[in-house]
């Protein structure tokens, strides 16, 4: 049976796969309402304006939205299209090709190093002045942010791993397979030139954040991401490094509540010059992946491409 979905154009397989994502997210909506109201007595999340003094209970309930949240909106809606696209999703999104031990330490040593020029990024955003009509993103971000912080305030190891796995694997995972696997897989597919194409899911990926104190940062981080899938062909390297970026703030947010860390990192300030070897050695990491690559082999199924961008 061919897949119904395989024969559409680009542009219209994206904007299935954007209704998919929302009518799933719809649903997480309504599920999540209904967990706030019945078992926290919150209508809804914006509601919880002091997240910080949240009891266990209400933080644990969150947690666990929180990951099935990502699960369906990204991990499901990622799986079910790209079985209507082409009959299956493992070969599709490239979670069942493999990466040489050095390309997952360079990726991960490229996550490391590049964290100083992250913050420098978001440093750099900051001073970009938002337009009063946006101003609802603030408050996003904010019950955000406030959100985060009650996940993070913890000093057990058990709850380390629970965040770790909430908060760091099921996002890496999730995420790499709508964003890079579907989106950007199926943008190359239909011949899109592949700097567009990650360009543009970069740029997709920062703003379904919500973020915009983290917009540019976020954008960049995703243009990096899109780069390794292009050149591996596998979802698991660009699922590594994104791994690695979303452990470090846990990991060290741990450090600091347990005090083997004085000073809380995501508060501190980063000297000029460990942004400017944080650069350089970045752009050595680059050299190296360019040098290493692979033939991009996950293009090898061809989809329409009648309004693939030149």
């Amino acid at each position: 049976m061919t897949p119904p979905f395989k024969s559409f154009s680009l542009g219209f397989r994206l904007l299935l796969i954007f209704s998919l994502f929302f009518f799933n997210w719809f649903i997480i909506t309504k599920v999540s309402s209904y967990v706030l109201h019945s078992v926290l007595g919150f209508d809804n999340l914006l509601d919880m304006t002091n997240m910080t003094n949240l009891s266990p209970q209400e933080v644990n309930t969150l947690i666990v939205m929180q990951g099935f949240g990502t699960i369906i909106g990204f991990m499901l809606t990622a799986m079910m299209f790209s079985v209507l696209e082409s009959g299956q999703f493992s070969g599709y999104l490239g979670i069942n090709r493999s990466i040489s031990l050095k390309m997952l330490l360079l990726a991960i040593v490229s996550m490391l190093v590049a964290q100083f020029f992250i913050t420098a990024l978001v440093d750099l955003n900051n001073k970009i002045p938002i337009p009063s009509s946006l101003n609802f993103l603030k408050d996003i971000e904010k019950s955000d942010q406030d959100l985060t912080n009650a996940f993070l305030n913890f000093k057990s190891f058990s709850r380390f791993l629970v965040i770790t796995l909430v908060l760091a694997v099921i996002p890496a995972i999730g995420e790499e397979m709508f964003f890079r696997g579907l989106i950007l897989g199926d943008l190359l597919k239909a011949k899109v030139k592949p700097a567009v194409a990650i360009i543009i899911t970069g740029l997709l990926f920062a703003l379904i954040h919500f973020e915009f104190q983290n917009t540019l940062s976020i954008w960049v981080l995703g243009c990096f991401l899109g780069y390794l899938y292009y050149i591996s062909g596998s979802l698991w390297l660009s699922i590594a490094a994104h791994f690695v970026n979303n452990i470090l703030d846990i990991l060290l947010k741990y450090l600091y509540n347990i005090g083997i860390l004085k000073t809380d990192i995501s508060e501190s300030s980063v000297p000029v010059y460990l942004t400017v070897l944080s650069i350089i050695i970045f752009a050595a990491c680059l050299y190296l992946f360019n040098k290493w690559k692979v033939q991009p082999s996950f293009v090898e199924e061809e989809l329409p491409n009648e309004e693939a961008m030149e």
